[in-house]
């Protein structure tokens, strides 16, 4: 009979001892899932950051192109452009890449893109990037980035 006893003891003890260690992980299994939750908002939320940065880099160096379309200038869209290929969704990446190619053929070529491809491809540019930023705004229908002669 005493082995009864102990068999209880030692089944109570260890209900005890597996309740403690149940109940000091869950609030730390709590802690590291909101901790964790956390570090992908703040990431998330910085990535969005340098995402509305590069965006106003990007069209403010594509107008500079525009108004002025030296070789610095162009250097500097190519930069922009593979800085914004890092941050930018897989639609727009899409877009600002082929209107990259798309002006290096027609300067290879001694071509440039006529007035209303380039009306185009920048009305394709900032409509992506406002469905992106979720500007869910009605969409530019067209877009005149002309070239600023003060």
């Amino acid at each position: 009979m005493e082995n009864i006893g102990f068999d209880n003891t030692i089944c109570t003890a260890l209900i005890a001892a597996v309740s403690a260690c149940i109940g000091a992980l869950i609030p730390c299994l709590f802690s590291y899932l909101g901790k964790r939750q956390e570090y992908k908002n703040d990431r998330t939320a910085k990535i969005e950051e340098i995402r509305r940065e590069e965006y106003r880099l990007y069209i403010e160096t594509l107008q500079t192109m525009i108004n002025e379309g030296n070789r610095d200038n162009f250097l500097a869209l190519q930069k922009s452009t593979n800085r914004l290929l890092l941050f930018s969704g897989a639609e727009l990446s899409k877009i600002i890449n082929q209107y990259y190619r798309e002006l290096i053929e027609r300067t290879n070529q001694g071509n440039s893109l006529s007035q209303q491809e380039q009306i185009q491809y920048q009305t394709r540019i900032f409509n992506t990037m406002r469905k992106e930023l979720g500007v869910d705004l009605k969409e530019l229908e067209q877009i005149i980035m002309v070239r600023a002669d003060f």
